[in-house]
């Protein structure tokens, strides 16, 4: 990545405020005037161009040192954002008090060091900030021994000591409770969002391991989060849903007291995802008054956050996210109304939200606004939301999105009466599959269907071809992986309301009001 680019990254990256704050203080000093402009033209350019640069500004003379004025403008950008957020973050706010304590003890004037570092101290104790601790105790070291240790004796050394490894001990606990949640989510998303199920056994040994038999052995609240999520990860991805949903509800619990009781930044992101990953099990399992209770939480985040510990990114996803959540809440319950002016209001959006870096949410986005129309039977508008995700290059690793648009597509395609396509597409649909390490059974069920309505169109309106359909997919015995792509799409529901000649959102409602 050239100079530029990464340059061009970071101002894009930079919320409102924080440009604002930028230029304030760039504007301050005259011999910074060229870095105001060259940042007002990153902030204004779709991407780099560097020709283009040099044709804006031609007859500069910081042109003759570009590389230079890049570097000089990407750290005072830097520089500047640790100022702005020196009372944003808790972080960047105790770093920035540790600083003070090293200000004044130099200059010699240790009591006021001191003073400074017990106020760092009680805040980071409060907020088990365990890296700060730690530097806090190497500077009540030193003042200890910058006192000639007046007054004081062996005990005052030995408690500092054995605060020292007791913080050791809580900062080697959560990285073993970290360790094993980042490996079953690389499994989830590596393996299980792909298909290669043999893998799972490698969460069997995860779940077994000494650390995740008691919850008594998390000892700080970040090794509660981790014992709780890995949990209900595990019960997740085997199936396991009102397991799940109890572990779930017990995290939630757990980070809404925090959130209730303070705020800082990583509370705040801690409780919008504790939500977001409650969603999902409470949709699976009809909760639905429950999933309106969450949405409605996860919509009002901000108000109810500081807005100093609320970021525009989290705006971003959390609007992606209580979108997701309630097309997939429409699409159940046949709420055909609701549904389509949210998907008026998104389609209105849709060049800013394209702009979102999470590619994956994006894209979850795009197919569930998609599955929505064609329960609603907007099957043209589906297809051209569903067209996003088929001609995306960025993602690699969402294949099980990328299997379930495939089938979408096919279906789409069938309702639209399209049947000279439906053999083309199972071919492709089949050879990307292939590729997967192999198809699950339920794909090679509708693969097999679509082949059969291309080579004899009339038997889309063969009761009998449907109802054969049906008992295939329900005589398939689902692996891990398979349970979730089957989960994204109710096909089952779809075959139904052919045979019954209603609606899909019909038969969406009365299988998840009345089950």
């Amino acid at each position: 990545m050239s100079k530029g680019d990464r340059l061009h990254r970071l101002v894009q990256s930079l919320e409102l405020n924080e440009k604002r704050y930028f230029k304030l203080q760039a504007s301050v000093q005259k011999k910074e005037s060229n870095l105001v402009k060259l940042f007002d033209y990153y902030m204004d350019a779709k991407e780099f161009d560097e020709d283009e640069l040099r044709k804006k500004f031609k007859g500069q003379k910081f042109l003759d040192q570009l590389a230079v004025t890049q570097n000089h403008l990407y750290d005072s950008i830097l520089r500047s954002m640790r100022l702005y957020h020196l009372k944003r973050s808790l972080e960047f706010s105790l770093q920035g008090m540790l600083q003070d304590v090293q200000f004044l003890y130099e200059k010699g004037l240790v009591e006021q060091s001191g003073v400074m570092l017990r106020k760092v101290r009680k805040a980071a104790l409060k907020n088990d900030s365990f890296l700060i601790i730690l530097q806090v105790l190497d500077w009540e070291s030193r003042l200890l021994s910058e006192g000639f240790y007046v007054g004081k004796d062996e005990s005052d050394i030995d408690l500092i000591s054995e605060e020292y490894y007791e913080i050791l001990g809580a900062l080697q606990n959560e990285r073993e409770y970290i360790d094993l949640q980042s490996k079953i989510f690389n499994n989830y998303y590596k393996i299980g969002t792909e298909r290669k199920n043999a893998d799972y056994k490698t969460n069997d040994q995860i779940i077994n391991q000494f650390a995740l038999k008691d919850p008594n052995k998390a000892l700080t609240f970040r090794s509660r989060c981790c014992y709780l999520n890995i949990h209900a990860q595990y019960n997740k991805i085997n199936g396991n849903w009102e397991t799940a949903f109890e572990y779930r509800k017990q995290l939630l619990d757990l980070v809404e007291e925090e959130f209730g009781s303070g705020f800082n930044r990583d509370i705040v992101k801690r409780y919008f995802v504790a939500l977001n990953n409650l969603i999902p099990i409470c949709t699976r399992l009809r909760k639905w008054d429950m999933v309106l209770e969450l949405i409605e939480k996860m919509e009002s985040i901000e108000e109810r956050s500081l807005k100093a510990h609320f970021s525009d990114e989290l705006k971003s996803r959390i609007l992606l996210q209580s979108s997701i959540a309630r097309l997939a809440m429409y699409t159940r319950l046949g709420m055909v109304d609701e549904g389509l002016k949210l998907v008026d209001k998104l389609r209105e959006m849709k060049e800013h939200l394209s702009l979102y870096h999470r590619k994956y949410v994006l894209l979850h986005l795009y197919f569930n606004v998609a599955y929505f129309l064609l329960s609603a039977g907007r099957f043209s508008p589906a297809i051209r939301w569903l067209n996003q995700v088929i001609n995306d290059t960025d993602i690699k690793t969402a294949e099980d999105l990328h299997s379930s648009t495939r089938i979408l597509t096919m279906i789409l395609q069938f309702e639209l009466g399209r049947s000279e396509l439906l053999e083309y597409l199972a071919r492709s649909t089949y050879r990307f599959l292939t590729k997967l390490e192999g198809l699950y059974e339920f794909e090679e069920i509708m693969l097999e269907f679509m082949k059969k309505i291309s080579k004899n169109d009339q038997l889309r309106n063969d009761k009998e071809t449907f109802m054969k359909l049906k008992a295939d997919l329900e005589s398939v015995t689902y692996e891990p992986g398979e349970r979730n792509a089957l989960s994204t799409l109710d096909l089952i529901s779809w075959v139904n309301s052919k045979i019954e000649e209603r609606p899909l959102h019909e038969i969406l409602k009365a299988k998840n009001t009345n089950g």
